[in-house]
């Protein structure tokens, strides 16, 4: 199959928005049977999320970007939930001070999605989406990837 390129999304120069966005909490497998479930947080842009003026191609950018982590984890059947950080403060307090200072913009509050494994910090979408291309997402995670996978194909070639 032909390598999936990078879908051109716009880039604008916005000042960041103080707090339109929605996480997901994406429960993951178990690594091992019997161990309880890790929790990974994706933090993204909801219906919240205003339209008008020059925050619409920054929202249309995100929500991609939300849609396909999500449709990673749907297609491989990764459980997750739903929290919203736009309506919740909370939620948006514990994104913010979860992602660390060398990760945060030089002005502003990081921008969505930004994807953790319970508490620790794992990165923004384009981490994951360099572990997709080099299918290593369940490493990423913190998953151990199912077998037949290409990530386990890949481990197991490399002798690990």
């Amino acid at each position: 199959p032909q390598p999936r390129s990078r879908p051109a999304l716009p880039s604008p120069a916005l000042p960041r928005p103080g707090g339109e966005g929605r996480p997901r909490v994406a429960a993951s497998l178990p690594q091992q049977p019997g161990e309880a479930p890790k929790k990974s947080l994706l933090c993204s842009c909801g219906p919240s999320c205003k339209k008008d003026g020059g925050l619409a191609s920054l929202c249309v950018k995100i929500k991609k970007q939300q849609q396909d982590v999500i449709g990673f984890l749907e297609v491989n059947k990764i459980e997750f939930e739903e929290k919203d950080i736009a309506a919740n403060e909370e939620n948006r307090k514990w994104m913010r001070e979860n992602v660390p200072e060398e990760s945060r913009p030089a002005t502003g509050n990081p921008l969505p999605p930004r994807i953790f494994n319970d508490s620790q910090y794992l990165g923004d979408y384009d981490a994951f989406f360099e572990a997709r291309e080099n299918n290593a997402v369940y490493a990423f995670l913190g998953l151990t990837a199912p077998p037949g996978s290409k990530e386990a194909e890949a481990l197991a070639k490399q002798g690990l």
